[in-house]
């Protein structure tokens, strides 16, 4: 039988959440056949509904003259000489590439006259923080902020989370065509708004990544403490194991702080966040530090996640242009820092029903399957342009 669906090759150097849904919504509509190409390792189990074909070679690179070394002897070895001539033999639609890494700038001059789109998941140049060596300090984003502007250069087209017009904003001139599209909420980890009691109790939840210190933040050990203090539940569930001891040590001490291990499935997680009141991302910034349009133009994943799990946002105010998407579907409010110790009294006088009545809107406007048509036409124009 001939398989006539359009091949979408999705490169990626380790797993992200707005990729899965992509190839699931584009999947569903049945035109499409979904491969995964994934550069490090991971478990094909979780993978499979999202993409018919899955190929793992574990290529990660350690940022030094000994991990450049391992890098190019693995691309060298009778291992990775296989694996590229099966990639030689997928002649698909249009390869879909996330980054800035070295492994995937590789792929990209790998494939030259393949039809290239870039995601760019984070733009790192809006971060630009000041040169620093100290420890936590970041300073992998020089390295990020080069390869980015060569993938930006030799792409064919451009995929990004956040606003329209943003790569206007770069130093340097970007010629592809390009698509702003938002992480959108996947229809099957949509859970309607459940009923709550408007007791005393307030819980809000944070579900990503944590820090104890990061020049540049306000560190999280801080923004515990002022929510705490004022009889809030804090909860989170975090992927990373970094620094979890210290955080299950404050969470013995601290009876309104609740921490969670990694929870795999998206769908699982969503599940347990729709049991709390609010999601939170309060990243707060040091703008003398850390370009103030990395908070402007940034837009996490996880805003999605907590819509989809059917709760209000809440949110820091210096992240523009999530606090638009907040604000414009009246589904939660952003403060700013020095209002964090006042948030109790702010959480108290919100009309928490109505919210919940807007976010059941805004589940059905942000659903995927309603909007992956927008990504369906970028992919032909960009394959067109490219003939």
């Amino acid at each position: 039988m001939i398989n006539n669906k359009k091949k979408i090759v999705f490169v990626e150097s380790f797993f992200n959440v707005p990729t899965f849904k992509i190839a699931c919504a584009l999947k569903k509509t049945g035109k499409y056949e979904t491969i995964l190409i994934l550069l490090s390792k991971d478990d094909k189990k979780n993978l499979k509904k999202a993409f018919d074909k899955i190929f793992i070679f574990d290529l990660k690179f350690n940022p030094t003259p000994r991990g450049l070394i391992n890098f190019f002897r693995k691309i060298k070895s009778k291992e990775g000489k296989k694996f590229l001539e099966k990639m030689k033999k997928i002649n698909p639609y249009v390869f879909q590439i996330t980054g800035p890494e070295l492994v995937t700038l590789w792929f990209m001059y790998f494939l030259k006259k393949k039809v290239k789109i870039y995601y760019a998941y984070d733009i790192w140049k809006f971060y630009d923080k000041k040169f620093s060596l100290k420890k936590n300090s970041g300073i992998m984003q020089f390295f990020h902020k080069f390869i980015e502007r060569v993938h930006f250069k030799i792409a064919d087209g451009i995929l990004h989370k956040g606003p329209p017009g943003e790569l206007n904003l770069l130093s340097y001139k970007v010629d592809a065509l390009d698509l702003s599209f938002i992480p959108y909420c996947l229809d099957e980890w949509i859970f309607p708004p459940t009923k709550k009691k408007r007791g005393k109790e307030i819980h809000l939840v944070y579900a990503g990544g944590l820090w104890i210190s990061w020049e540049g933040h306000i560190s999280f050990l801080k923004i515990i403490e002022i929510i705490t203090s004022q009889k809030i539940h804090f909860h989170i569930f975090s992927p990373y194991d970094l620094s979890m001891d210290v955080y299950k040590k404050i969470e013995k001490s601290n009876k309104y702080f609740h921490i969670y291990g990694k929870e795999d499935k998206q769908k699982i997680l969503n599940k347990k966040l729709s049991k709390f009141d609010y999601g939170i991302l309060f990243d707060f910034y040091d703008t003398s530090m850390i370009n103030e349009l990395w908070p402007k133009t940034s837009l996490g994943n996880k805003i999605f996640s907590y819509i989809e799990a059917g709760l209000p946002v809440i949110i820091n105010d210096q992240l523009e242009f999530t606090s638009k998407i907040i604000k414009d579907n009246k589904i939660g409010f952003s403060v700013n820092y020095e209002n964090l110790k006042n948030l109790r009294k702010i959480l108290m006088k919100q009309n928490y029903k109505q919210l919940q009545k807007n976010v059941q809107k805004t589940q059905e406007k942000f659903k995927l399957s309603k909007n992956i048509e927008k990504l369906e036409r970028f992919y032909e124009k960009v394959a067109n342009m490219k003939g």
